[in-house]
């Protein structure tokens, strides 16, 4: 008969949970395997029981982060006019960032870490995939003439990143006004680019 499991999923929710509101209140930097532990009433132990060590913990937060992002812009349909599928990928990237408010930047600040794991950042690049496709189609179909989809994408990344992190900090008004503003910003870039560049 096998040993039984010393923490289970309860105590790793605990965990993960407690180091995510730290980092959202403190940054990255603050996270420490006792101070998590503590936060979580259990024993530094299960932090290396269940991730490693520090650096599990952290990767499994920028995980949770990203896996965010992919579920919500994975769930944006294929439409036939590919530009129709644009301010739904922005506002994807808006619930994904409201999902998890406490590993957004980090998540996204994660992404230049030389010791980042391949598959991690396969996990991180899939909704840039997503919205990828979509203006390779805009472009190929004519919809955004003479625009490099990949260029384009990183002007998006720019917009939808600097909407969201105005957002969390509560600088775009309440819900509904942040969200007129996410709406007037994207849809007036995306009428820039059906113009000839």
């Amino acid at each position: 008969m096998g040993r039984p499991r010393e923490h289970g999923e309860s105590e790793r929710a605990a965990l993960l949970q407690a180091a995510a509101a730290i980092m959202g209140g403190e940054g990255a930097v603050a996270v420490t395997v006792r101070r998590v532990a503590d936060q979580a009433g259990t024993s530094t132990r299960a932090v290396y029981s269940l991730f490693g060590d520090k650096d599990g913990l952290l990767s499994e937060l920028f995980r949770i982060g990203w896996e965010s992002m992919q579920r919500h812009h994975e769930a944006v349909p294929v439409q036939a006019d590919p530009v129709q599928e644009i301010l739904p990928l922005a506002l994807a990237y808006r619930a994904g960032a409201l999902e998890q408010p406490h590993l957004y930047e980090f998540a996204l600040g994660s992404l230049s870490r030389a010791s980042l794991a391949a598959d991690d950042l396969a996990i991180a690049f899939r909704s840039f995939d997503r919205v990828l496709d979509a203006l390779r189609r805009c472009a190929d179909s004519g919809r955004f003439p003479g625009r490099d989809p990949l260029a384009t994408g990183m002007q998006l990344l720019a917009l939808v990143h600097g909407l969201a992190s105005l957002e969390l900090r509560g600088l775009l008004g309440d819900e509904k006004d942040a969200l007129a503003r996410w709406r007037d910003a994207v849809l007036a870039a995306v009428s820039g680019y059906t113009k000839p560049a």
